[in-house]
């Protein structure tokens, strides 16, 4: 590790083996473009055609869309299972709801938590429950849309609840909550986010026998939606013991839904089209190997894995409309597999696929003919957290990780044909570890036909701890990285149209190559986490650096490059609350004939502004009549 402590503008880096190149990490403790002599990048007036603001109307449903940050479209609802439906033990007087058994219950996003928050989508993740700084010792941690029925019996008088949005997310979320009692809504609360007092419910249930607490998502996705029935109680309740424990009849349990059919691992040594359900519970044996150069298509399939989900050799393929799920390796030190790992392939296309929870898309040297229109095509495709965490052995992780990218291209040289566009990449704190997001080692394009990397919409770069961890180099999208003495290995790349919205160390980056040009981007961050906490280690939205004076080789290494017309709002936030903004940083415009000018900088981020962003990126979609994520 190589590490300069900053008394001026400068930087920290870390070494990497060959395989990941170098990790470019700023810390920088600069007033933002236009101190340096050399710069030329230009400081505008904002122009209102260029802000993030939107109507009213669009501003109401950046929520739902924002919320796709943690929510990846899949599916992990829950239902309880007949082993837990069992019948009520009352006791006379009050009793806590959630002492009692319920005899059905269902959820949006994992099990609901007695006494404990929904938290994530697994049992027993909860924390404490919590209104507006209030806390509750019991309670039900439920998550729209949500239904729990207890049968009453008609022994209790009154239902009594504290009810709203769990601060563990913010200001976030958007629930209705509803009391029904024998089929009768008893109570509506309207919709209720994470900003809203706390509103309390209490309705007569004497008599009735079935109790049902319902919560929907205000008809907007049910993203954030963590809703509590906080110190929720059973009062008046009148049990006759005499004859013992009431007796009553648990509701059938609903016929099975057949389960899809799993296949285990897959070696392929043949071309043609292959569709179905993989998985493998081996970190070392991928779900599915590719051994044919023939071409192969991989679509419409669900992949499940440890390790990697697809990995080959000298290949021709093809990954179009799958679903891709990294699962946790369970053996000490290792990470999670990458969704393809493809090596020294001939062409490769990957569209259209929801890939998460893995170590993103690896490529290694090409090997294909661009005059038969062989090349690289990653594009309309959706990841989701992409997560560098070693394993602890028992599905949690022991605190390291390994330097991950959603993209790596590693000693793709020379290669035309390239066209990365339209993926739509969401990372959430605490559930992903990557360095950037696309990361270009060693690696050109052509003069006549460099990489298009365009229309990408990218979102979160989180180390494991984004709150107090202030040592991190990840990012969006660095061009350059890596050490070479020819100009052609370098290089030749087009950056331009991407939406980079708040990955902390730094938005888009040129750190080496020859001819490589970021122009028309957008670069937002607030410089906070989702729940309004402060990124520790957030930095600059833009920079040109030449770390290891490239530049200064023969021939050089560093020349002829590009960062123009990119729109920048990029925040950080002091410990006092106060806030700065550090568009970029571009020491080394002006090396060789590297240009920067007609970048803007938008001023003042805030998590609004990120919401509005991600409202921007789907109304391009909806513009562009382009679908992302399986069709």
């Amino acid at each position: 590790m190589k590490h300069i402590t900053p008394t001026t503008p400068a930087a920290s880096s870390m070494n990497r083996t060959a395989l990941f190149g170098l990790a470019t990490l700023l810390t920088l403790t600069l007033a933002a473009c236009g101190n340096n002599a050399r710069t030329t990048a230009a400081t505008a007036t904002l122009n209102p055609t260029d802000t993030a603001a939107l109507p009213a109307t669009e501003a109401a449903a950046t929520e739902a869309a924002q919320r796709a940050f943690v929510y990846g479209g899949q599916d992990v609802s829950w239902t309880a299972t007949p082993a837990a439906i069992t019948a009520l033990s009352l006791s006379s007087g009050t009793n806590a709801v959630s002492s009692q058994a319920w005899t059905a219950a269902t959820s949006g996003w994992g099990p609901i938590e007695k006494n404990k928050s929904n938290a994530g989508s697994k049992a027993g993740d909860g924390k404490t429950l919590a209104l507006n700084g209030k806390t509750y010792t019991t309670g039900l941690g439920t998550h729209s849309n949500s239904s729990v029925l207890y049968d009453l019996g008609g022994k209790c008088a009154t239902f009594t609840s504290d009810i709203g949005v769990d601060d563990e997310v913010g200001s976030l979320g958007s629930v209705v909550f509803q009391v029904y009692a024998d089929g009768t809504k008893l109570y509506d609360s309207g919709t209720m986010t994470g900003s809203s007092a706390t509103k309390t419910v209490s309705v007569s249930v004497a008599g009735k026998r079935e109790l049902k607490l319902v919560v929907t998502d205000a008809g907007d996705n049910n993203y954030y939606d963590h809703a509590d029935w906080a110190g929720a109680t059973l009062t008046g309740c009148s049990v006759d013991t005499t004859n013992g424990t009431p007796t009553t009849t648990p509701a059938p349990a609903p016929a099975p839904t057949p389960a899809p059919t799993v296949s285990g691992p897959l070696v392929i040594t043949k071309g043609g089209t292959y569709t179905g359900n993989w998985q493998s519970n081996d970190p070392s044996v991928p779900v599915i190997t590719i051994k044919t150069s023939e071409p192969v298509i991989i679509e419409n399939s669900t992949l499940r894995g440890r390790g990697n989900l697809v990995a080959g050799f000298r290949n021709r393929v093809t990954l179009r409309n799958n679903k891709g799920y990294g699962l946790n390796p369970n053996v000490a030190g290792r990470i999670m597999g990458r969704f393809a790992n493809l090596e020294e392939a001939y062409n490769i296309t990957i569209e259209n696929n929801y890939f998460e929870h893995g170590t993103g898309i690896y490529l290694r040297s090409f090997y294909g003919d661009p005059s038969k229109g062989e090349g690289i095509r990653i594009r309309n495709n959706q990841l989701r957290d992409i997560d560098g965490r070693q394993s602890d052995g028992a599905e949690g992780y022991n605190g390291k990780r390994t330097i991950v990218q959603a993209v790596l291209f590693n000693s793709i040289q020379r290669v035309a044909n390239v066209d990365i566009s339209w993926n739509e990449i969401i990372n959430a704190p605490y559930h992903s570890y990557t360095e950037e997001n696309m990361n270009f080692y060693l690696s050109s394009g052509t003069a006549a036909s460099p990489y298009l990397i365009h229309d990408n919409y990218i979102q979160g770069a989180y180390n494991a701890d984004p709150a107090t961890n202030a040592t991190y180099p990840g990012g969006g999208i660095l061009l350059g990285d890596g050490q070479a003495s020819d100009p052609s290995l370098m290089g030749h790349a087009r950056v331009y149209n991407n939406q980079i919205v708040a990955t902390t160390n730094h938005g888009l980056g040129i750190a080496g190559g020859v001819d490589n040009q970021i122009y028309n981007n957008r670069v937002i961050s607030s410089g906070r986490l989702p729940d309004g906490r402060p990124i520790a280690a957030q930095n600059v939205g833009l920079y040109v650096w030449d770390p290891y004076k490239l530049g200064q080789k023969t021939p050089a290494m560093f020349a002829n490059n590009v960062m123009r017309d990119n729109f920048v709002m990029w925040t950080k936030v002091k410990s006092d609350g106060t806030t700065t903004t550090n568009p970029w940083w571009v020491p080394d415009c002006g090396l060789n004939n590297t240009v920067c000018t007609g970048n803007v900088s938008g001023g003042t981020a805030t998590l609004d502004t990120e919401k509005q962003e991600y409202q921007r990126w789907l109304s391009k979609l909806t513009a562009a009549n382009v679908n992302v994520g399986p069709q």
